[in-house]
Order: structure tokens, then C-alpha cells, then sequence
């Protein structure tokens, strides 16, 4: 359960990221209010991961999500980079939460 929760923690975290995106900069309230609200989530499920999952290893994986999804969602809905050298770099960083994953306790 621990590890379920992390992950949807990740996922909160690309969600408040690609709403501070659409904040413009909070001069837009309701972004700006989902912008708080994902990150308020987010870090709640990252605490309650961190009970059973060790520090560094939760903290790792949670921004290895966030990183991670956050330059997908780039890729995808606002026309950032699909070089290859980028790819490869973010396919480290899932590698590296893949790591993190199966080299905990």
C-alpha cells in the first residue's frame, strides 16, 4: 500500500506542476487553486509513503515521477522537445525510480 501511495503522489506532483503551468504565474484563480490543492495531496500521500518507505527512497521516487511525468506531458500537450538525447536522459530518471523500487526494503 505504501508503494501505491507514493506513485499517485508522483502523479499529484505532475498534476500541480501542469496546473502551475496554466496558472500564469496564479494571475488564474482556479489553476492557481488546483496548483495548491495537487500539492497539498501530493505531499500528504508522499507522508503517509514515508511511514513504511525509507526517506531518501520515497523522496527519490516521488520527484523521479514527477520529473519524469512532467517532461512527458511537455512532449505531449505543450510541444516541448522529442530529441532523442532528451529521451534517453529521461529514460535514466525512470530507470533510476526503477531502481530506487526494486533495491528497497
Amino acid at each position: 500500500m505504501p508503494w501505491l501511495l507514493l506513485f499517485v503522489a508522483g502523479f499529484f506532483e505532475c498534476a500541480w506542476v501542469i496546473a502551475l503551468k496554466h496558472s500564469s504565474g496564479f494571475t488564474k484563480a482556479a489553476p492557481g487553486v488546483l496548483t495548491l490543492l495537487f500539492m497539498a495531496i501530493s505531499m500528504y500521500l508522499l507522508s503517509l509513503s514515508m511511514k513504511q518507505i525509507p526517506m531518501g527512497t520515497a523522496y527519490g521516487v516521488w520527484t523521479g515521477i514527477g520529473t519524469a511525468g512532467v517532461v512527458i506531458a511537455g512532449m505531449l500537450w505543450f510541444g516541448e522537445s522529442k530529441d532523442l538525447l532528451r529521451i534517453f536522459f529521461l529514460m535514466m530518471i525512470v530507470l533510476g525510480v526503477f531502481g530506487l523500487r526494486i533495491s528497497s526494503k
